[in-house]
């Protein structure tokens, strides 16, 4: 499979979107399926990206893991905060930079203009058919499941008045928020771009086989049935 995904763009300026494609960077990741030591030892098995994968998951495991668990090694609260900040900024970047183009075919990002709105701009890989499923599970289940666990944890710490760990929590829930919604708005406007694709597609059928045709058609098979061997004026014998 090529990394260089065709890319479909909406809500863009032609100027901007010229711009940012002479820029796009290379991809960090090859089709790694089976080249790579994640990909021989069989984890994530039928994912074209097995290591991709499992950096979408490690990276929220690990900050997940030392929120609970750091306790029982140590009581430095302020050590603590910056190893899952850090944790969670790395996840931010490899799933808005990374995983979210190799592993569903989906990018997005947003910009500001010079009147001072917010732009933001969708992409989606032409061809949905490189993507595989496993990936796709994994990708949509990685981003939602710790948002969730995230939710968990902020009323934990209300109920128990933990209200240092807020901090945390509020980190990890923003940039994981962030990523959820700018993935589930690209997703929706990918498909309804195909959609509008394909009846597009089937409206320019229709029309390429014109009004005319269809009339010739009719007026053959008129001919036919009033025993007329020859085609009427106007109309192609078929």
């Amino acid at each position: 499979m090529k990394d260089d995904l065709q890319f479909l763009t909406t809500d863009i300026k032609d100027e901007y979107n010229e711009t940012t494609t002479a820029a796009a960077a290379a991809p960090l990741f090859p089709d790694e399926a089976d080249s790579t030591l994640i990909g021989k030892l069989g984890l994530f098995k039928g994912s074209r990206h097995p290591g991709v994968a499992l950096f979408h998951v490690l990276f929220k495991g690990l900050a997940v893991a030392t929120y609970m668990f750091s306790g029982f090694f140590t009581s430095n609260f302020v050590l603590v905060c910056v190893l899952c900040i850090l944790l969670l900024a790395f996840d931010f970047w490899t799933v808005k930079n990374v995983s979210g183009r190799l592993l569903v075919g989906l990018r997005w990002w947003n910009y500001v203009k010079e009147d001072g709105a917010t732009e933001w701009v969708f992409e989606s890989a032409e061809d949905q058919s490189e993507i595989s499923d496993l990936d796709r599970r994994v990708f949509w289940w990685a981003l939602y499941a710790p948002a969730g666990a995230w939710g968990l944890f902020l009323f934990l710490a209300v109920i128990q008045l933990k209200v240092q760990w807020l901090i945390v929590i509020g980190a990890a829930l923003a940039l994981s928020g962030a990523n959820i919604v700018g993935y589930t708005k690209c997703s929706k406007e990918a498909t309804a771009r195909f959609d509008s694709l394909r009846g597009g597609g089937a409206a320019s059928l229709i029309g390429q086989v014109g009004i005319g045709n269809i009339m010739s058609g009719l007026g053959s098979v008129m001919s036919r049935a009033n025993g007329g061997g020859a085609a009427q004026p106007g109309f192609a014998a078929v």
